[in-house]
């Protein structure tokens, strides 16, 4: 009786196990397809930021000492030179309180706020 509970027991943990290995399969999966979208706009990124660049110079005359300066200057507003840049704050036009970005609406009033989309995620 006691091998039958066992055998049981030993054959709940490998269907249990087979089940986890699948769902991290799963996960693993799904972190890849995420990736791999990331780096699709990350290039697309790349492409507009180079013909931006080549406008302004070739059209305006700007240097890349100039350009190097104000992305110093740019880096530098939120007080540190970490190469990012300061996350701009939003706030609900309702109530005032502070919005996450990328969020659409207030999560306490619910209210609609402006600038929720991105411009760069249309790019």
């Amino acid at each position: 009786m006691w091998n039958l509970y066992q055998e049981l027991q030993i054959g709940n943990l490998r269907a249990q196990q087979r089940g986890m290995e699948q769902s991290a399969t799963g996960r693993h999966e799904n972190l890849r397809e995420q990736v791999w979208r990331l780096e699709d706009r990350f290039e697309r990124l790349l492409i507009v930021t180079e013909a931006m660049w080549e406008l302004c110079s070739e059209r305006l005359g700007i240097t890349e000492d100039e350009l190097s300066a104000r992305a110093a200057a740019i880096d530098t507003r939120d007080g540190a030179m970490d190469g990012r840049r300061a996350p701009e704050r939003r706030t609900c036009p309702e109530c005032d309180a502070a919005v996450p970005q990328g969020r659409p609406t207030c999560v306490f009033c619910g209210a609609r706020v402006p600038g929720a989309e991105s411009p760069l995620d249309q790019v």
